[in-house]
């Protein structure tokens, strides 16, 4: 499994997205969404990012199974890695 947290560093709901990631052991890829480098600019808008939080939930082929868009709950988040990551 793999993660990618598209964000902010002003983001409140980002930084709860963090501390929810690293509380349930989840190791994820942070992307900052306000980083000016072109080619992360142009990697979001390939991704379809136009909000924080991003979460992007892959399969170990990097297609994406989950794109979660916002605020996000440990219930939540348990949900996707019990449906999606069963051996999680």
């Amino acid at each position: 499994m793999k993660v990618r947290l598209f964000g902010s560093s002003g983001c409140v709901d980002c930084m709860q997205a963090f501390v929810l990631l690293n509380k349930l052991q989840i190791a994820y890829k942070y992307i900052d969404g306000h980083d000016e480098d072109e080619n992360v600019q142009n990697f979001c808008d390939e991704q379809n990012v136009d909000s924080f939080p991003h979460l992007q939930f892959l399969d170990n082929f990097e297609n994406v199974i989950v794109d979660h868009i916002g605020p996000i709950s440990e219930e939540e988040m348990t949900t996707y890695l019990k449906k999606y990551f069963p051996n999680y």
